[in-house]
C-alpha cells in the first residue's frame, strides 16, 4: 500500500490526518522506530529517487514523513507488508530495510534535511537526507578497493557509497585536465550524527572520521584532508598534469559498518564556507566578501601532504557582492536572501554564484543593531576595538594565538550577553571568551556553549566603567577559514527550555507525557508558561505554567477518543515576563531545545544529540491503552502524604510488566521531573504491575518546607520496557496538585 508523505518544519506545521483501513496484526512491545541507515544518503534536487531506510522495529504502515527544512515528498514504496518478528536488537543490528520514493522540488536548497516517520502503531528516531545541486553516482558494488578497479564518474557528481567493513576503501576515477580545480567534499558525519544505535566498536569507534586522498595519473599523492567540517573532509586542490585521477575514501582509522554511508560531492566550483560580514543590519546594505575553498598549495603536487584551505573571494571565483537585510538581491548579484530576511532578524541563508552558476548556501546574519567588520588580519594583539552594545562584529583570526579585544562601556549591576557562531555557520573557531576590567583583571571566562564549540558569556559588570571582552581560538588557531560572528547585547533576568520531547505516541482515548527542564539564567525566579504548537488532530494539551521556585514539569497530551490515526511536528516554547533596566519588561518566547536519544555511549547511559523536530502520533491501541489515575484534584499539605489511585488497561497481545513512575528515571538518574521542591513518591507506593495485576497506589510525601503551588497538573508514568535501555511512556490523565502550608 502506497501512502501519500507530508513533509514540515519545526516552525510552521502540516497536519496529515489518516485513517487506516487495513487490519494490522496485533503487535507487542510498542516501540519508537529506530532507524538505523538511509542509502542512497543523497538525492538531487529536481528529481525523484527511491532510497532503503533500515530501521529496528517495522516501518510497515507508514503513512507520514516530516522534513526539516522542508519541502522534500516521501512516500512509502512497499507493495507488500514486510515480515514483523520483534527481537532485542543488537548494537551492530541495522534491522529490516525499507523502499522510499522521495520527490524533491527544483527550488530545494541543498543540504542536510533532518527526516522523522510516522508509522500507524509508532513514530521513528531521526534520519537525515542530503539535497545536493549534483546528478547523483551510486557505488556499484564491484571491487573498487584499490586504484585499478576505481569507479569511473564524470564531473560534476554526487558520488553516494558507504564504508560497509573495517579495512574498506573506496576508489572513484575521475577525468581532469591541467590547471583545473578539482573540489570534493564529503558529508559523513554530517549525515550519521543523529543515528539512534551507533556503537560501531564500543567505546571508541562510532561515527565515521572520513579522509579523502587524491592520486595522481602517475599512482602519487596529489593532496589529501582529513577534518574539515568536524570529521568531514573538504579537499581543493589545482590539477597538475591532464589524466585520470583516483579519489580514495576511507575512515581514518580504517574503521567500517554498515552504517557509515556517506556522500562525495564532487565538481570544479568552490564550496561557500560563508561571509565577510556576517551580519547585515535589518534594513541596511552592506558590501559582503564571499568566503570560499581554495586549491591547496602547490607542495602538495610534489607529494607533500597539503590540507584544503580557504580564502576570501577577492580576485577568485566571485566577486564580492551587496546583501540588503531588506529586499531580495538580483539572482545576477554575488548573493541573493533565500528566505526573506528583512522579514524576521536571525540567521537567513544566501547564496554564492561562481562563474554564474549558483554555489552551496551559506549563513547570514540579519539583525536589528548596528554590524560592522571588525579585526580580519593579522594585527597584534594589543589593539582593542571599540564596540557597542547592543551591536554585532564580524572578525578573523589570522595569527597564530592571535586574541582579539574589543572595549565597551559597562553599567554598574546590568547584565551583557555575549556570544560567538563560527563552527555552528561553517567556519572553524573553537571560540573562548574572557572580560576584564579596567586594570586587566580577568573577571570571568567562558569556553563551549550548548553541543557546540561557539562560546556564550552571561556577565553582570560589578560598577559603571570601561571592560575589555577578548576572544580567541582555544587552540591558537588561525587562517582564512578561523572567521567568527560577535554579537553582544544587553541581557537580565532570562531562562532556557530543555527536557525529554523527543517523541510521543498515544492511542485514541490515551495520554502521552513529556518533561520539561527549566534552566533559570541570571538569577530569574519568575513563572514560565510553557506553550505547544501544531499538535496532530484530535490532541489537546493540558495548560500549565512552571511556578516561581520551580525548574521542571510535565507536559501532558490527551487524544480525544474519536482522533484518527495521525501524526505532527510541533513546537515547545516557554514565555514569561522577564525585568529589564529602567523597570521595561520583556516579553520573551524561548524556543526548547531538542534532542534525540543515543545509545553510542553504551546500553547504561543516555548520551544525546542535538536535533530540530519534535514527533507526536495518534497512533492504533499500544501496549497500555489507558492509564487512569485518581483523584483528579489532589491536595497535599506540608508534611503529610495522600494517595494516588492508579488503574492500567492493557492491550490483551502485553502481558509483561509495566512500571509506575512521577519522574523520568534510568537507575538513579532521573533526566525528567515534574513534582514540587519538597515533595517526593514514597518508596511505599507500588512502582510495578505484572501478570494479571492492573491496580496499584502511589504515595505523595510532602516535606515540611515544600514548594506551595496551586492545581498544578502532574501524570502518572506508566513506562513498557522494550529492551534494556529503551521504554516506551505511557501518562495517566492529569492530576491537578496543590500543595498547601495548612
Amino acid at each position: 500500500m502506497n501512502l501519500r508523505c507530508t513533509c514540515c518544519v519545526s516552525l510552521v506545521l502540516v497536519l496529515h490526518a489518516v485513517v487506516w483501513t487495513q487490519v494490522a496484526v496485533a503487535e507487542s512491545k510498542i516501540s519508537f522506530r529506530q532507524l538505523t541507515r538511509t542509502h542512497p544518503i543523497a538525492v538531487q534536487r529536481g528529481t525523484a529517487a527511491t532510497v532503503e531506510v533500515s530501521s529496528h522495529f517495522t516501518l510497515n504502515g507508514s503513512h507520514s514523513a516530516f522534513f526539516s527544512p522542508p519541502g522534500p515528498q516521501m512516500e512509502f514504496a512497499e507493495s507488500t507488508d514486510a515480515p514483523d518478528v520483534w527481537k532485542d536488537p543488537a548494537e551492530l543490528d541495522l534491522g529490516t530495510a525499507f523502499h522510499f520514493r522521495v520527490s524533491v522540488p527544483e527550488s530545494q536548497l541543498p543540504g542536510v534535511h533532518e527526516f522523522r516517520i510516522a508509522t500507524v502503531q509508532s513514530v521513528s528516531s531521526v534520519g537525515h537526507l542530503l539535497i545536493t545541486d549534483y546528478p547523483i553516482a551510486v557505488e556499484d558494488g564491484s571491487d573498487n578497493d584499490q586504484p585499478a578497479g576505481a569507479q569511473a564518474v564524470a564531473l560534476p557528481v554526487a558520488v553516494c557509497g558507504m564504508i560497509d567493513r573495517f579495512e574498506d576503501v573506496d576508489c572513484f576515477r575521475i577525468r581532469g585536465e591541467a590547471g583545473q580545480d578539482l573540489v570534493c567534499q564529503i558529508y559523513a558525519q554530517r549525515v550519521t550524527c543523529a543515528i539512534h544505535c551507533m556503537a560501531v566498536r564500543y567505546p571508541k569507534i562510532h561515527l565515521m572520521d572520513a579522509m579523502l586522498t587524491l592520486l595522481g595519473p602517475d599512482g602519487k599523492l596529489v593532496s589529501l584532508n582529513d577534518n574539515h567540517f568536524g570529521g568531514d573532509s573538504l579537499l581543493h586542490c589545482r590539477l597538475p598534469t591532464s589524466g585520470d585521477y583516483v579519489l580514495q575514501v576511507r575512515d581514518t582509522r580504517y574503521a567500517g559498518d554498515p552504517r557509515y554511508v556517506y556522500c562525495v560531492e564532487l565538481s570544479q566550483d568552490p564550496v561557500a564556507l560563508g561571509t565577510i560580514p556576517m551580519g547585515v543590519q535589518q534594513g541596511k546594505s552592506a558590501a559582503i566578501e564571499p568566503v570560499l575553498s581554495f586549491p591547496a598549495t602547490a607542495a602538495a603536487a610534489t607529494g607533500n601532504v597539503a590540507a584544503s584551505g580557504t580564502a576570501a573571494a577577492s580576485g577568485t571565483a566571485a566577486a564580492s557582492g551587496t546583501a540588503a537585510a531588506s529586499e531580495t538581491i538580483p539572482g545576477g548579484g554575488a548573493f541573493f536572501p533565500e528566505h526573506a530576511p528583512g522579514v524576521t532578524p536571525g540567521w537567513q541563508v544566501v547564496r554564492a554564484f561562481s562563474a554564474g552558476r549558483p554555489l552551496n548556501p551559506v549563513w547570514l546574519r540579519v539583525s536589528p543593531y548596528p554590524e560592522s567588520v571588525g579585526i580580519v588580519d593579522d594585527r597584534g594583539s594589543g589593539e582593542a576595538v571599540p564596540m557597542a552594545v547592543p551591536g554585532g562584529i564580524t572578525g578573523r583570526l589570522m595569527a597564530p594565538n592571535q586574541v582579539h579585544r574589543y572595549l565597551f562601556e559597562g553599567k554598574h549591576d546590568c547584565w551583557y550577553r555575549f556570544e560567538v557562531q563560527s563552527q555552528q555557520r561553517g567556519f572553524a573557531v573553537d571560540s573562548v571568551l574572557a572580560v576584564y576590567d579596567g586594570t586587566g583583571k580577568s573577571l570571568t571566562v567562558s569556553d563551549d556553549g550548548y553541543y557546540t564549540k561557539d562560546a556564550t558569556l552571561n556577565f553582570q559588570a560589578p560598577a559603571d566603567g570601561q571592560y575589555t571582552l577578548s576572544v580567541r581560538d582555544l587552540n591558537g588557531r588561525s587562517g582564512e577559514h578561523f572567521v567568527y560572528h560577535l554579537t553582544a547585547e544587553q541581557s537580565g533576568p532570562d531562562f532556557e527550555i530543555h527536557g525529554e520531547y523527543y517523541y510521543g505516541m498515544l492511542a485514541p482515548g490515551g495520554q502521552a507525557i513529556w518533561f520539561v527542564s527549566l534552566r533559570r539564567l541570571n538569577g530569574f525566579d519568575g513563572p514560565v508558561k510553557m506553550e505547544v504548537e501544531g499538535l496532530p488532530q484530535g490532541v489537546s494539551f493540558t495548560p500549565v505554567t512552571i511556578p516561581s521556585g520551580m525548574s521542571a514539569c510535565s507536559l501532558i497530551f490527551t487524544a480525544a477518543p474519536d482522533a484518527p490515526v495521525n501524526a505532527a511536528l510541533v513546537r515547545v516554547t516557554g514565555r514569561a515576563t522577564l525585568p529589564r533596566p529602567g523597570g521595561l519588561p520583556l516579553e520573551a518566547v524561548r524556543e526548547a531545545h531538542v534532542t534525540c536519544e543515543l545509545r553510542r555511549a553504551g546500553a547504561s547511559a543516555f548520551s544525546r544529540a542535538p536535533i530540530r523536530t519534535q514527533l507526536l502520533a495518534v497512533t492504533q491501541p499500544l501496549d497500555v491503552t489507558n492509564v487512569t489515575a485518581e483523584p483528579a484534584e489532589l491536595t497535599l499539605r506540608r508534611g503529610q502524604k495522600a494517595e494516588i489511585r492508579v488503574r492500567i488497561e492493557r492491550n490483551p497481545a502485553y502481558t509483561d510488566q509495566v512500571l509506575l513512575d512521577l519522574a523520568f528515571s534510568f537507575h538513579s538518574r532521573k533526566y525528567g521531573e515534574q513534582l514540587p521542591p519538597g515533595v517526593t513518591m514514597s518508596p511505599a507506593s507500588t512502582t510495578k504491575l505484572t501478570g494479571s495485576e492492573l491496580e496499584a497506589t502511589v504515595i505523595l510525601e510532602a516535606s515540611p518546607d515544600a514548594l506551595c503551588v496551586d492545581r498544578l497538573p502532574i501524570a502518572v508514568l506508566a513506562r513498557v520496557p522494550i529492551t534494556y535501555s529503551i521504554m516506551t511512556n505511557y501518562a495517566s490523565n492529569p492530576v491537578l496538585l496543590t500543595v498547601s502550608a495548612e
